[in-house]
């Protein structure tokens, strides 16, 4: 009976959980649209706090004052801001000024937009016929262009809207300085919130949540700083002009998974096409999507571990609702906010099942173990959180502590070397099952003192090994 309780306990729990985030969505989704105007430059202004803290942190990391890093980082955030704003700039002006260049662009994309309207399946997708105008004006009869004439008309709406965007920015730039300014402040105004044991189980969540942020934030920004500039290196190579621009453009869509990178080689494969031989065109497009592919599902997978853990559905569903509330700039900011909001979701134990639906897939219990013993602590909710994990995958409790020891030798591994807490009990106990005499002395040694010298990591990697063969043995 006393079973039944507890599962019924467990299920209104739950269902109050999902009902209050309903409520949380629809007050949200109500809010956004209504204070539009107000919330745009504070999103604007979140995402960029996020950019400078990774280098924030390791300035005061090496002796800087908080303030003082912060600074630092957002005079080198603004340089680098005007300094692409310059060179995109000037780039456009000296291309729209050019008008017998851009009557031969007008000319030569027209004749090859013809062509492809006179295709019976490339037409009728395009969803107009082949006397109907001028490429400008078919593009916005399927809504791509917003009434702009030609080329010249197309980039001058474009830095029209670059125009106001700038304004918005001096608003995010306000907005920065109090976000930064309040998030020095919060540490303190935690430990008075939550006094005695709950501040260290508080401090625990937030020092998780910072350095998942931080580690996406500097992956995702690695990467598509790397994909960008390849992506002008690739475009100058073939004589595309605005390379600039549109490597800019990949680096803020970039943030966008699955569609965004893409989205951003249509302009200058559309500009491509006005003036390159179509083997040539074909040949620049497939070596842009290759390069996207490469540093998206390669070097990106092979720097984190793993790809970004959210459902591709519901990213989709997230960006399609984005633009249509906030346009190309909810697209832009949406997913990294959408992805932070997760990793807050996924370390606090009573929202973490919500977490867990966003993900792409379940968390396996190596990964669970590996999430709960990042900090060397295993909390009573973690505890608990693991136990109903191996209940369900119906192993036993000397299984289960050979996933939780293969997860400790993991995260020491990876940190070099370093270990702490509960990390050294799992480890200890499979030191003295798996290892010889020998081996486990020297083992017992090393995680008393902490000190790993090379053949102390050489023992733990085949002990890894060994271990990783067993856990596959059980499944």
């Amino acid at each position: 009976m006393s079973g039944i309780i507890v599962d019924e306990d467990v299920f209104s729990r739950r269902l109050n959980i999902f009902t209050n985030a309903a409520i949380l969505l629809t007050l949200l989704i109500v809010g956004l649209s209504i204070l539009q105007e107000v919330l745009q430059p504070f999103f604007i202004a979140l995402g960029i706090y996020f950019i400078l803290k990774p280098g924030a942190d390791a300035l005061s990391n090496n002796g800087f004052p908080v303030g003082l890093s912060f600074l630092t980082m957002l005079l080198l955030f603004v340089l680098a801001i005007v300094g692409t704003a310059y060179i995109s700039w000037s780039q456009v002006a000296e291309f729209t000024d050019d008008e017998e260049r851009m009557d031969v662009y007008d000319q030569n994309l027209q004749k090859k937009w013809k062509q492809m309207q006179g295709m019976p399946i490339l037409g009728d997708w395009l969803g107009v016929k082949e006397d109907n105008g001028s490429v400008a004006q078919n593009l916005d009869e399927i809504g791509l262009t917003g009434g702009a004439s030609g080329f010249q008309g197309i980039f001058l709406g474009a830095m029209s809207a670059a125009g106001a965007m700038f304004t918005q920015g001096l608003t995010a730039m306000f907005f920065l300085l109090f976000i930064i300014f309040e998030a020095n402040l919060l540490p303190g105004r935690i430990a008075i919130a939550f006094p005695g044991e709950g501040i260290d189980k508080v401090k625990i969540v937030v020092k998780r949540i910072e350095k998942s942020i931080n580690t996406y934030v500097v992956v995702k920004t690695g990467v598509s700083a790397g994909t960008a500039i390849s992506v002008m290196i690739l475009l100058s190579i073939f004589g595309i002009d605005l390379w600039f621009l549109w490597g800019l453009l990949t680096f803020l869509f970039n943030y966008v998974p699955y569609i965004g990178s893409l989205i951003a080689t249509i302009p200058p494969l559309l500009l491509g096409l006005a003036v390159m031989p179509l083997q040539i065109w074909v040949l620049l497009a497939v070596l842009l999507v290759v390069n996207q592919q490469l540093w998206g599902n390669v070097i990106e997978t092979k720097w984190t571990g793993s790809q970004l853990d959210i459902s591709p559905v519901l990213l989709l569903i997230v960006v399609a609702f984005a633009y249509w509330l906030w346009g190309i700039l909810g697209m832009i900011i949406s997913v990294p906010l959408f992805v932070i909001v997760k990793i807050v979701l996924e370390n606090i134990p009573t929202t973490r099942p919500l977490a867990i639906l966003m993900s792409e897939r379940a968390p396996n219990l190596l990964e669970a173990y590996e999430s709960a013993l990042e900090d060397g602590l295993l909390s009573g909710d973690e505890r608990d959180d693991l136990e109903r994990m191996r209940v369900t995958l119906g192993l036993s409790k000397e299984d289960s502590e050979k996933f939780a020891a293969l997860a400790a030798i993991n995260i020491v591994l990876r940190e070099g070397g370093s270990v702490e807490g509960e990390q050294i009990q799992y480890i200890c106990a499979a030191v003295a099952s798996e290892l010889t005499e020998k081996e486990s002395e020297k083992m017992q040694t090393a995680l008393e003192t902490g000190l790993f010298g090379e053949s102390e990591m050489k023992i733990l990697k085949q002990l890894q090994d060994r271990l990783e063969e067993s856990v596959e043995d059980i499944f």
